[in-house]
């Protein structure tokens, strides 16, 4: 899972790979645990802060403002990994936007999202019998 995290921040703007099923979701995941953990992390802040003095209210916010950023920032390397994985499964990278069709939308990407890897045969290849 941090290979595939590695990979997702390192292929940030790359549009034209491929990404395989469980880099997608290995990246996915690890992005939210890591939001979980650090908006668990503010929650305690806050929840300290009538007790105990204004100080960690200070470093509530700027944990706040940490991860809001790091969630900004995650946003093009989120639909790059998922450009990659619609390509990899051998649909065009403009089904990215299925998901503004209401309601049904965001199943009908994540059920392309978990579609397997399209295999491309070489047109000129003897031992293939489709030709």
């Amino acid at each position: 899972m941090i290979e595939a995290y590695k990979k997702f921040w390192k292929g940030y703007v790359d549009f034209k790979g491929r990404s395989t099923p469980s880099d997608l979701w290995s990246a996915y995941l690890a992005h939210v645990l890591i939001v979980f953990a650090g908006y668990w992390l503010d929650a305690v802040f806050e929840s300290m802060v009538a007790e105990i003095s204004s100080d960690l209210f200070t470093i509530s916010v700027i944990l706040f403002l940490i991860l809001f950023i790091f969630c900004i920032a995650a946003v093009l390397p989120c639909i790059a990994v998922a450009v990659r994985r619609l390509r990899d499964a051998g649909y065009h990278w403009a089904y990215i936007f299925i998901p503004l069709i209401p309601f049904v939308g965001i199943f009908i990407l994540i059920f392309l999202l978990c579609q397997p890897t399209k295999v491309e045969v070489p047109f000129n290849n003897v031992d293939n019998p489709k030709q």
